[in-house]
């Protein structure tokens, strides 16, 4: 069986440079469509892509559906859905490209979908609670702060709470980009690493928990007056590791310079903080839900699109459909805290309406 086709090697790596460059995906996303393509590759032993027809497609997936992951578990729907869609927009793109236009049967690329059932099951997904403002505060005051670390990390877990910022961003944030005067913070796409690299001003939201927010105030000074940090450092900077001569073994030994490379080491704050008060991890995305779902119970429709905005949402109805879901007791309570209806008011007598508007004027 040949390793690899010097023909398609060529076409995908057009494909790669029109992912990035044309439609400015995400490297790590190029990267998954990549392995996407060479697993049907590996399926027809790297035969040319101008092979490709209904009979290799249905092939194709009928044989994906059957595959196993690691833990020897039939693959997900959703990893046979995202696979396929990886594959129909590359044969998509390769029917209509120069050299291979009228040589792939573009009449294919169609069977590379799940059926509408299955699309819809691959979509689906259990709701995932996110943890209560109470739970969040009881988790914030167990942590310890009596080392550098322990101080960041205390604060990598409130700055979460007063800004809803992803955790990707986080860890991409210098300490120039947090004006800790206004309270806001700049998400700058040049060098944080925000969703579709857009540009973010962040509030710090103190009505949620004052507490977590004087936690990052005091975290900020910390920084600059004891650690010596300046303006282009990171705001949340990693973990030194060194060697203990003593011990001879790897230790961790104060805070570095650097950013962490990526956000795992934020999620193994929030695990940790979690299990130290007795409850199961919550990730730091469901964060998000936390905010939404206090903002729809305490705020106007003002406020809740300043809230929209100040977590980087551009449209207050993405935030209200991503995040706002109730559970099935926030629903019950919430019906039976709706008040009299207007058909309800009109058999209160009037003398009693009027008695009662004249006692709240007066109060």
């Amino acid at each position: 069986m040949p390793e690899y086709n010097p023909k398609n090697e060529l076409v995908k790596k057009q494909y790669e440079e029109a992912l990035i460059h044309g439609k400015y995906r995400d490297p790590k996303t190029v990267q998954a469509v990549w392995n996407n393509i060479n697993l049907f590759e590996d399926f027809t032993d790297h035969a040319d892509f101008v092979t490709f027809d209904a009979e290799q497609a249905k092939s194709f997936k009928a044989w994906l559906e059957k595959q196993h992951n690691r833990k020897g578990d039939l693959l997900s729907l959703s990893t046979v859905r995202s696979t396929l869609n990886n594959l129909r927009e590359f044969f998509e793109w390769l029917a209509i490209h120069p050299q291979y236009v009228r040589k792939v049967d573009g009449r294919a690329v169609p069977y590379l979908r799940l059926s509408d059932n299955a699309n819809r099951a691959a979509r689906a997904s259990r709701e995932k609670t996110p943890p209560t403002l109470d739970e969040l505060e009881r988790a914030l005051d167990a942590m310890p702060t009596g080392t550098e670390i322990e101080k960041r990390n205390c604060a990598v877990f409130a700055f979460m709470i007063v800004t809803g910022i992803r955790d990707d961003a986080l860890v991409s944030l210098k300490i120039k980009d947090v004006d800790a005067v206004q309270r806001t913070v700049w998400q700058d796409p040049k060098h944080v690493r925000t969703k579709r690299r857009k540009g973010i001003v962040t509030r710090f939201m103190r009505p949620i928990m004052p507490r977590a927010e004087d936690i990052v105030l005091d975290w900020i000074t910390f920084t600059i007056r004891s650690l010596g940090m300046a303006p282009n450092d990171p705001l949340f900077p990693k973990t030194r590791v060194a060697v203990n001569p003593a011990t001879l073994s790897f230790e961790a030994q104060g805070l570095d310079r650097e950013h962490w490379a990526n956000a795992a080491p934020v999620r193994d704050v929030f695990r940790d903080a979690f299990e130290a008060i007795g409850l199961p991890y919550f990730n730091p995305h469901l964060i998000r839900k936390t905010i939404c779902k206090w903002a729809l119970k305490n705020c106007s429709q003002r406020e809740f699109k300043a809230i929209s905005q100040n977590i980087g949402h551009d449209h207050a109805m993405t935030t209200y459909n991503s995040y706002g879901q109730l559970s099935l007791d926030e629903q019950l309570e919430a019906i039976d805290e709706i008040g009299p209806s207007i058909g309800d008011l009109h058999k209160i007598p009037l003398d009693e309406i009027l008695a009662e508007i004249a006692r709240r004027t007066a109060n």
